[in-house]
């Protein structure tokens, strides 16, 4: 059986495990970040502090937590239960790496290791399969729940003027010209003030 080594180009043996040197969206760029008359303070990227903290030990544990905490007890009960219970007793949390950005980081996955689980999960071509895509409700729990994930619902439902039904310029953009709405505001204060 052959192994596979990482690529020589973007890792590199240190001794007792495998380094990532490769490219990153990350540079080694500096900041201006305060000027005054007697110094000029300057923010650094710090590359190998930030590789640690990718793939630190406290990082990794608020990682496990979240899938074990948050996850699983979700994709349990969200679970086809079945007659041997195979499939919902399955569930287990797998730390692992992955490199984003070109920065190896920590993660951890939630993994089911019964024999039926991708006939579980997904409907094969051939009709084969339940599909229940628990894993994907998971995800979706998971990302409703985020900040990140919250984020991108806020983005995902923000004003679209060229879907608004009263038409291209909404409720939301104001018509007539500005000396019209001055006399308009006005007639309103003077109905409030008259009541």
């Amino acid at each position: 059986m052959a192994t596979s080594r990482p690529d020589p180009d973007t890792w590199e043996w240190t001794g007792r495990r495998y380094r990532y040197v490769g490219g990153t969206a990350l540079g080694g760029r500096k900041h201006v970040v305060y000027v005054s008359d007697r110094m000029v303070c300057q923010f650094e990227m710090d590359r190998d502090g930030i590789a640690r903290v990718a793939v630190g030990s406290e990082l990794k544990d608020a990682v496990h937590h979240l899938v074990e905490r948050k996850a699983m007890p979700f994709a349990v009960a969200i679970s086809p239960i079945g007659r041997t219970r195979d499939y919902v007793s399955s569930w287990r949390a797998v730390d692992t790496h992955v490199v984003i950005a070109g920065m190896r980081r920590v993660a951890c996955r939630l993994f089911n290791g019964s024999a039926h689980a991708a006939a579980v999960e997904w409907v094969s071509r051939r009709g084969n399969g339940h599909g229940y895509h628990v894993l994907g409700h998971t995800l979706a729990y998971l990302n409703s729940t985020s900040p990140a994930g919250l984020e991108a619902a806020a983005r995902k439902a923000a004003f679209d003027p060229a879907r608004h039904p009263r038409g291209a310029r909404g409720r939301f953009v104001a018509t007539g010209s500005p000396a019209a709405l001055r006399r308009r505001a006005a007639a309103a204060a003077r109905r409030r003030g008259s009541r």
